[in-house]
C-alpha cells in the first residue's frame, strides 16, 4: 500500500495522467497542465460516456493530441525556467539537464555549449536551438511517433525516479516539489 500512495502523490505533484511502476498503473485526474485524465461516466440510461482530457493543451498549439518537437521544446523551455525570468541559469540548467536527459547521458554538453551568445544566460532560442541538437525530443519520444499522453506520463514520471526503481522514494518526491 505505501508504493500505491508514493505513486499517487506522485501524480498530484507530476500531473501525470498514469504514473507507472513495474506492473502498477495509477490514474488520476489532474489539475496540473501537462498531461491527460479520463473520467467514465455512467449515464441515465445506463451508457457510459468516457471523456479524456489533455492539459498540455496550451503546448499542443495544433490540438492533435500529441507533442511534436517545436511544441515540445516550448514545454521542455517553460519546465526548466523554475524563476520564470525568461532565461535559464546555470543552476536551472544543471539540474534539468540531467535529469531531462538521463545521469548517463552525456550529448547535452555544456552550459557555455548551450549559451551560443556567451551572455551568461540561455534564452528561448539557443534553447531549442542546443536542444534539438543534441536530441532530446528524440529521447524523449520513445515511439518515434511523437510524444502522446502515455509517453509523457511515463517519461515525466523518469524524472523524478531518479534511481530507477519504478517508486519516488520520499527524498525523490522532495525534490520534484
Amino acid at each position: 500500500m505505501k508504493k500505491l500512495l508514493m505513486l499517487t502523490a506522485a501524480v498530484s505533484v507530476l500531473g501525470a495522467g498514469a504514473a507507472y511502476a513495474g506492473a502498477n498503473v495509477v490514474t488520476t485526474t489532474s489539475v496540473v497542465p501537462a498531461t491527460s485524465g479520463t473520467v467514465v461516466q455512467k449515464n441515465a440510461d445506463g451508457s457510459t460516456t468516457t471523456t479524456t482530457t489533455t492539459y498540455y493543451v496550451d503546448y499542443d498549439k495544433n490540438n492533435n493530441g500529441i507533442l511534436d518537437s517545436n511544441e515540445f521544446y516550448t514545454y521542455a523551455y517553460s519546465a526548466w525556467d523554475a524563476n520564470r525570468d525568461g532565461f535559464l541559469s546555470p543552476d536551472e540548467w544543471n539540474v534539468n539537464t540531467v535529469r531531462w536527459y538521463g545521469p548517463a547521458n552525456t550529448t547535452y554538453k555544456t552550459y557555455t555549449y548551450w549559451d551560443k551568445n556567451g551572455d551568461g544566460r540561455i534564452d528561448a532560442t539557443e534553447f531549442d536551438t542546443t536542444a534539438a541538437t543534441t536530441n532530446l525530443y528524440k529521447m524523449w519520444d520513445t515511439s518515434g511517433t511523437g510524444i502522446n499522453n502515455d509517453i509523457y506520463a511515463a517519461q515525466s514520471f523518469r524524472l523524478y525516479d531518479t534511481n530507477g526503481d519504478g517508486v519516488l522514494s520520499m527524498d525523490e518526491w522532495r525534490s520534484a516539489l
